[in-house]
């Protein structure tokens, strides 16, 4: 996982310019009459955001008509939206097409920040979604928030700590390596984020999807470690294949789970006995 760049822009010109994308003349007119109050939920919600407090926020309430107008102008496919998922997926590297709430599958969707059903307000607004893979969208509760504390973690504002985090047990037998995933703050990570990266990973069920593509990790670590056998330079072999994994660390961050399990297999010595 990576820290993602939020919207710059103003979010409410966004939201004026995805009604205006509507070809439905009385629901404009309905979107229309709204205007007022939406601007000035907008305005409270990059206020909340500015302070990373949207757990403060109280809902608008819309319900009936109004919240189905509202819940019409979420369309991922629309030109507004793809833009969008495309400005904020692009990076001074390039695309990042990556879902950076597992890094595991390719971004399908937004997730809202905010749920949709609880505040049909901030539907489209571009400070509330970020990409995601339809994996975790799908696997995302709706309880975002308990007892005014904030539960799902937020990477627009909540900076991943550059220590290690995610671990690997990886058992490596005579015809198979099972791995098993966890989370242990042996460096120092603030305790409130690690309580929301322990239910950010329990929640997308992380460690079981991580395990589960476990093998074709393995297979291509076995892939570039055995045409360098022939080199007879353990040490250079190693140097190699840390530089690779420290390139993936900057793609995908600092506990990537594929690095985690490539630097846990290089320091296992039943593992690596094949390649020495």
């Amino acid at each position: 996982m990576k820290n993602s760049n939020p919207y710059l822009g103003d979010a409410f010109a966004f939201y004026k310019k995805v009604c205006a994308k509507k070809q439905d003349a009385a629901l404009k007119a309905r979107l229309l009459a709204m205007d007022v109050n939406i601007q000035a939920f907008y305005q409270d919600y990059d206020q909340h955001f500015a302070g990373n407090v949207l757990e403060q926020m109280a809902p608008a309430g819309y319900v009936d008509l109004q919240r189905a107008d509202l819940h019409e102008l979420y369309d991922f496919k629309s030109a507004a939206l793809k833009k969008l998922n495309a400005d904020l997926s692009t990076t001074e590297t390039g695309r990042v097409i990556k879902c950076q709430q597992c890094t595991i599958n390719d971004v399908h969707t937004f997730d809202h920040i905010v749920p949709q059903g609880e505040f049909a307000e901030f539907v489209v607004h571009p400070k509330n979604l970020i990409g995601s893979c339809s994996d975790c969208n799908a696997r995302k509760s709706h309880v975002w928030r308990n007892a005014g504390r904030r539960t799902s973690l937020n990477l627009y504002l909540d900076i991943l700590p550059d220590v290690q985090y995610l671990y690997v047990r990886a058992d490596v037998g005579n015809r198979s390596i099972n791995t098993e995933y966890y989370l242990e703050n042996r460096n120092g990570v603030d305790p409130a984020l690690f309580a929301l990266l322990e239910e950010h990973y329990r929640r997308l069920n992380l460690f079981q999807r991580f395990a589960d593509g476990s093998d074709t990790v393995i297979s291509s670590l076995r892939n570039i470690l055995e045409p360098m056998h022939v080199l007879g330079d353990p040490a250079l072999v190693r140097q190699i294949v840390e530089g690779s994994v420290s390139r993936d660390k900057k793609a995908f961050g600092h506990n990537y789970w594929q690095s985690v399990l490539k630097m846990a297999l290089l320091d296992d010595e039943d593992f690596m006995i094949d390649f020495q």
